[in-house]
Formats: C-alpha cells, sequence, structure tokens
C-alpha cells in the first residue's frame, strides 16, 4: 500500500475522530478556526504533490495536510489559538469581618410654634412636625468563625496568603460557565461561605480548561474547610492558618499540604491521587490510611503503627494535635515532618 494512501485514510480517520470529540463536548470546536487559519499550508501541498509525483516522494503533500490537524488541534488543546493566548476572565469574591449596619432611629416630634396675627384673639394651638433624622450606623459583632464551601469542577487552587479581610477568593477562568458565585450567611460571630459555579453542561479536556483559584484567609479567624471538586490540583501551606477542619473530596488529585500549627481534623477522601502531606514539628499527628492500590511513604523515625494508626513520636508532648484520615484509591502518599519557623 503506498504512503500517500496511508497518510490520506489518517488525515480522514482524525478529523472523524475531532468531530466526534466536539459533538461529545470533549474538545473545543474553536479547534477548526485554528485549523483553517493554516489554509496556506494547503497550497503547499498541492505545489509538493504536482513537483514530486512520479518521483516516490508524493506522500509529503498529504503528510503536511496531516500535520497541520495535528498543530491546530494540539494548540487548542494546549489552550492556545494562533491570534495568541486565549484570554481568561478573572472575578474576586471577599467579605469584611465587621459589617456595618444603618438603623434608622424613629422620628423626633418636635414643637413647631406659629406667632399669632393681629386678627386673633386667642393663640394658635401648636402643631408638631418630624425633625430631620441621621441614620445611625451600627457595627455587627466581629465575625470569629468561618466555615468555607469551595464547589468546582476542575482546577487549581492555591491557599498560601493571608488578607486582612474575612477571605477573598480570586479566580481565573477561561470560559462563562466557571464563573463564581458566593452565598452568604451569619449568625453573630459565625459565618457561613459557600463558593461555587454554574452546573458544567460539557465535560471538557482538563487541560483546556485552565481554571485557576487563590484563596486568602485572615490568621485570626478560626476556620472549617471544605473543598469538592472533580479533578483538583492544590498547593496548601496552612501553617500560618487556624483551620480547625478541613475536608477533600475529589476524584483525582494532586496535594501538596502543609499542617497547620492548630488542633484540627483533616480528611481526604479521593481516587487517584498524589498526595504529600507535611506536618510542622510542634504538631503530634496520627494518621489512618483506608486505600486501594498505593505507596505509602512514611518516615518510620517520626511514626509509631499501632492497631492500623500511625502515630508520631510527639505525639503526647507535642503543642498541637491533627488527626489525618486519607481514603484513596490508587495514589502515592507521602507524610513527613518540616522544620517551619
Amino acid at each position: 500500500m503506498k504512503a500517500n494512501k496511508i497518510i490520506k485514510g489518517l488525515t480522514l480517520i482524525l478529523i472523524g475522530i475531532i468531530f466526534l470529540a466536539n459533538t461529545l463536548g470533549i474538545l473545543d470546536w474553536s479547534v477548526w478556526s485554528n485549523i483553517f487559519k493554516l489554509w496556506p499550508l494547503l497550497l503547499v501541498s498541492l505545489g509538493l504533490s504536482l513537483i514530486l509525483r512520479g518521483k516516490g516522494l508524493s506522500f509529503l503533500g498529504p503528510l503536511i495536510i496531516l500535520l497541520a490537524i495535528i498543530l491546530g488541534a494540539g494548540a487548542i488543546y494546549m489552550g492556545i489559538n494562533f491570534e495568541g493566548k486565549i484570554v481568561s476572565e478573572v472575578k474576586t469574591l471577599s467579605r469584611e469581618i465587621i459589617v456595618e449596619v444603618q438603623k434608622a432611629p424613629e422620628a423626633e416630634l418636635v414643637p413647631e410654634v406659629k406667632t399669632p396675627s393681629e386678627t386673633e384673639t386667642a393663640p394658635e394651638v401648636e402643631s408638631v412636625q418630624e425633625a430631620e433624622v441621621t441614620p445611625e450606623v451600627k457595627e455587627s459583632p466581629k465575625i470569629e468563625k468561618a466555615s468555607i464551601e469551595l464547589k468546582f469542577d476542575v482546577g487549581k487552587l492555591t491557599l498560601n496568603e493571608s488578607t486582612p479581610l474575612l477571605y477573598e477568593c480570586i479566580s481565573q477562568y477561561r470560559y462563562k460557565e466557571f464563573e463564581p458565585f458566593e452565598k452568604f450567611s451569619r449568625t453573630e460571630k459565625e459565618a457561613n461561605i459557600i463558593i461555587y459555579h454554574s452546573p458544567v453542561t460539557k465535560k471538557r479536556i482538563s487541560n483546556d480548561i485552565k481554571n485557576n483559584w487563590e484563596l486568602k484567609l485572615n490568621n485570626q479567624i478560626i476556620y472549617n474547610l471544605s473543598i469538592e471538586t472533580g479533578a483538583i490540583n492544590m498547593e496548601s501551606n496552612l501553617s500560618g492558618f487556624k483551620v480547625e477542619k478541613l475536608y477533600i473530596k475529589s476524584g483525582v488529585s494532586n496535594i501538596n499540604l502543609v499542617v497547620p500549627k492548630y488542633n484540627s481534623k483533616i480528611i481526604i477522601d479521593t481516587g487517584a491521587s498524589n498526595i504529600d502531606i507535611a506536618i510542622p514539628e510542634n504538631v503530634g499527628a496520627t494518621v489512618n490510611i483506608d486505600s486501594g492500590i498505593s505507596a505509602k511513604d512514611l518516615d518510620i523515625k517520626d511514626f509509631t503503627k499501632k492497631d492500623g494508626t500511625y502515630i508520631s513520636n510527639n505525639y503526647n508532648y507535642s503543642e498541637f494535635k491533627t488527626t489525618i484520615e486519607i481514603d484513596c484509591g490508587v495514589s502515592n502518599i507521602d507524610v513527613n515532618y518540616i522544620d517551619i519557623p
């Protein structure tokens, strides 16, 4: 079979696969815009086919077409079109620790005195009018504890920086369906925050999405954090924050976590994952791992295993204590101690 026939067949197969991926919502339709921008290569292909006809190299023309399709589709997969980097939207959600509330007091009634006219023989009866009042500005109690839930389909989450606000969430996304929204409620000194995006109707290739979330916390507030996602790449250093509970539920995960210097409980429920947990030296830890196929790497000199639970050697005299529970599928798990000033 001639090489040019094989290449032409592969080209048709590739076009069919791309159309199928478009129809299923796996690959964005903008791939064809990229491919059509390479139309001058069609002239190059035809020219080579004419020049090399009968010389055994006629397959180079169809090969150029095949490579152009691969290049156009590959660029979209990497998040790039031939007009430059695809523009991302940026949205910031945040809340103050103290919320000012305006309360208008009841109107104060003051007497209105009229001067008698020359024909009046009796004093005028006093009438009353409303006095002008300024609304009272009252500060509600300062929030001391907050529960934050993050719910997103796929993306990278960074949690390292602090903020003087109650929280600050900066999200960067390419597609409107991933725009974040907030639900906020509070009772006295506690707040509940849910950050989420609309349900995703199309399943896209994760490399095509390029979502980035950055969550900033206040180091004076006590937090409960819950993160639910389909796939996550998480870089989190909680050593400078008061996090009582951290719950992570994900399908596919790459988690790099530094445990808080605070009494805490950490629960990780995930499928195929790479989990790297670092514990500050002044934090005692118990670690329970329930996994399918996994590679576990716990520093033996720092832990003792008892009844299936790993207990750190400094647990009884440590300043803070943390409980770590990991339920995962095929995973690589690394738990170790680090020195943090």
